[in-house]
């Protein structure tokens, strides 16, 4: 690897030479060198970090967070049913002739359709629904 490295710098010697002989200057290679340069910073600073280490900081950092598995178990078996039954009770088109309540239901419809998988926050969605939108379920 020593020897590519070698005659590329080899080459570009050569070719800046004849460039200064002629009384130019090269921009382009020299804005290659530096990205070149900035490239083996990044990569090289990206490998400084033994991976040992990373994979320890994201094994720290993942066990920092609370898992709620009922949430979890509950959200895989019977989050579609309820996610269906409130994008059909709570979707904008069912308040025409209320522009506030239409309003209401777009931000729940977003809402329920960002949390389409968290059965517990589509559980605190239908609450809110009922009391806000007057819906009965």
């Amino acid at each position: 690897m020593d020897t590519t490295i070698q005659d590329s710098l080899n080459i570009m010697a050569q070719h800046t030479q004849n460039n200064v002989s002629d009384g130019r200057v090269d921009w382009w290679m020299w804005i290659a060198i530096a990205e070149f340069v900035i490239l083996l910073i990044l990569v090289l600073s990206k490998k400084s970090l033994p991976k040992n280490e990373r994979l320890q900081r994201f094994k720290n950092e993942s066990m920092n967070h609370e898992i709620d598995f009922n949430n979890t178990i509950s959200s895989a078996f019977h989050a579609e049913e309820l996610y269906d039954e409130l994008k059909v009770k709570c979707h904008p088109d069912r308040f025409p002739m209320n522009p506030e309540k239409s309003r209401t239901a777009e931000m729940f419809f977003q809402e329920i359709t960002k949390n389409k998988h968290n059965m517990k926050r589509l559980l605190e969605l239908k609450e809110q629904a009922k009391h806000e939108l007057n819906i009965n379920f």
